[in-house]
């Protein structure tokens, strides 16, 4: 129906698999790139806001390629994706703790 306001259903045991999946993607992609806790949790809130952002764009463009329950997982894994390399992209190179500041004594 035109001008009818969209509305998304996402049940609770699908946002637990939302959460689960993101999060699963968001560890793997950590193991892959390596760093420190605060890249982990950045590659953890990219995932879960990028695959839920995924799953409601595709639901607002009535996407229905690849559905697990009430998930468009197609949609959101590949917005995921996209957010962790565009996550790691922006944060850049991890600045190594060693020597900044430090003086070492010699013997």
């Amino acid at each position: 129906m035109p001008g009818r306001r969209p509305y998304f259903k996402v049940t609770v045991p699908g946002i637990y698999l939302s959460l689960l999946i993101s999060t699963g993607l968001g560890l793997l992609f950590h193991l892959i790139r390596g760093g420190s806790l605060g890249r982990l949790v950045l590659y953890l809130a990219a995932a879960w806001i990028t695959f839920l952002a995924g799953h409601f764009v595709a639901e607002w463009l009535d996407w229905n390629f690849f559905r697990v329950g009430s998930i468009n997982l197609f949609a959101a894994v590949l917005a995921a994706v996209i957010g962790l390399l565009a996550a790691a992209l922006l944060a850049g190179p991890e600045r190594s703790r060693r020597g900044r500041g430090r003086h070492r004594r010699k013997s």
